[in-house]
């Protein structure tokens, strides 16, 4: 998966500016930097939640030109491969847990129902929600309707999971929850985009680690060198001093 120098605005502002970055399969990448910097339009632009004015996005056998009318079809192609994760999980609230998760199966992929619910009934078990299935959203803690949604998003096998900011809606202890799952995953070799500000949670599971600030690319590359003492960027380390709480010092 790759994006090459896409530019995104919004009214006169500019919010991504020539941005190119490579998403390794395989890998967990993730997107740190201040609000309102371009993380999340960078990831949404990955599903085409939001569409770049310009530039090129490659994905398996897909290159699309942002600058050109993108069809339907390969909106929809892309989409099957990217399952997509909000901090307000989206769940269908008059379907089930088990309603939910077979829903983008059975409608998009065309699988049969029975082997549907197999499948659902097994990631269940996986985000330890086995016994949920006839549970309604409604009756869902915060933390367990956002494993429901990992598990939605891993029903459709996709190649890709992107995840913007699952946990910033949940308290500590429910956030744990989410994340034992997500490293769960990031073991399995599952290939993730995660926008998160949650920094001790950044440095576990991050593959590599990308800083946007003013819709640029500050930071690419190694997380181990982005969280290093030794990190000559002094406004990376403000930040990480920021996110951590250092500055209170």
């Amino acid at each position: 998966m790759r994006l090459i120098q896409i530019n995104k605005t919004y009214g006169d502002k500019t919010v991504l500016k020539d941005v190119t970055l490579d998403f390794p399969i395989g890998k967990v990448t993730v997107l740190v930097g201040p609000s309102g910097s371009g993380k999340s339009t960078i990831l949404r632009s990955l599903n085409f939640l939001v569409t770049p004015e310009s530039g090129q996005y490659d994905f398996n056998d897909h290159q699309i030109d942002f600058s050109q009318s993108i069809s339907n079809k390969e909106k929809l192609a892309v989409r099957r491969e990217t399952g997509m994760v909000f901090q307000d999980y989206n769940l269908f609230p008059h379907k089930t847990v088990l309603g939910n998760i077979i829903e983008g199966p059975t409608q998009v992929l065309k699988m049969g129902k029975k082997q549907a619910i197999k499948v659902a009934k097994e990631l269940l078990a996986k985000v330890g929600l086995a016994d949920y299935g006839d549970v309604y959203p409604s009756e869902l803690s915060g933390g367990q309707a956002q494993r429901v949604a990992i598990a939605r998003a891993l029903a459709m096998k996709p190649r890709y999971v992107l995840l913007d900011e699952p946990t910033s809606a949940l308290d500590p202890e429910l956030e744990l929850s989410v994340l034992k799952v997500l490293l769960q995953l990031a073991h399995e070799k599952q290939s993730m985009v995660l926008v998160t500000h949650n920094m001790a949670f950044a440095k576990q599971i991050a593959d590599k680690i990308i800083f946007v600030e003013n819709g640029e690319i500050i930071y690419d590359g190694d997380p181990k060198k982005f969280f290093s003492q030794d990190n000559s960027s002094k406004r990376i380390k403000n930040f990480i001093a920021s996110m951590t709480m250092e500055n209170l010092k």
